[in-house]
């Protein structure tokens, strides 16, 4: 590896806020979301139970399971900036549903719910290596059932895996500023002068 093997990685952080980091994260999480949806129709659930995949609360218990994940590899990686981008992304997310066309029934007790679900998740998370047990919590949550499913149970704890071990190098992808610089106005001294006049 040479120098500018070097200078090309260090360049490669982006220089953001921390809203811009939400920002990111926010769209990370909605993109995730449509992609665990399919997933899971196209797996099998979709078949046994249309009404509930296509439901509001599917879509809320797939989005919260997807930010959980962000929200702890943030916790893990950003250091003092790890609240600060906590509260920025929970704002970001809150607005984004407003505007997904989320029912106000099932948006009115989403921020409790949500709550709940990352102490239920980080708990499993804490309980085996293998990640079993998150992905049957995630998927009791997700069914609206307490029936069990070994496909849907593996599944869920693989794409955990995988993602909380890609979101690893998360912090390194930024360098959170305070507030970005914006360039010095560009000032017509001509003009300037011609107002002194």
């Amino acid at each position: 590896m040479g120098w500018t093997d070097l200078v090309r990685r260090r360049s490669a952080r982006v220089k953001t806020t921390v809203e811009g980091v939400a920002a990111a994260l926010t769209e990370e999480i909605v993109l995730s979301t449509n992609a665990l949806q399919s997933r899971l129709a196209t797996e099998g659930f979709g078949w046994t139970n249309r009404t509930r995949v296509d439901s509001d609360e599917c879509l809320l218990e797939c989005g919260i399971f997807e930010w959980f994940l962000r929200d702890a590899a943030v916790s893990a990686a950003f250091g003092k900036h790890a609240e600060p981008v906590r509260r920025a992304l929970a704002g970001r997310m809150l607005v984004d549903l407003q505007r997904s066309g989320v029912s106000a029934a099932s948006f009115e007790s989403f921020d409790r719910c949500r709550h709940e679900r990352f102490a239920e998740y980080a708990e499993a998370l804490g309980v085996s290596s293998s990640l079993q047990p998150l992905g049957a919590t995630v998927w009791r949550r997700v069914s609206g059932s307490d029936e069990r499913s070994e496909r849907m149970t593996m599944l869920l704890a693989i794409r955990a895996r995988a993602e909380l071990l890609r979101l690893e190098g998360l912090a390194g992808k930024y360098t959170i500023v305070e507030m970005l610089r914006l360039p010095p106005a560009m000032v017509d001294h001509g003009e300037s002068r011609d107002h002194k006049r």
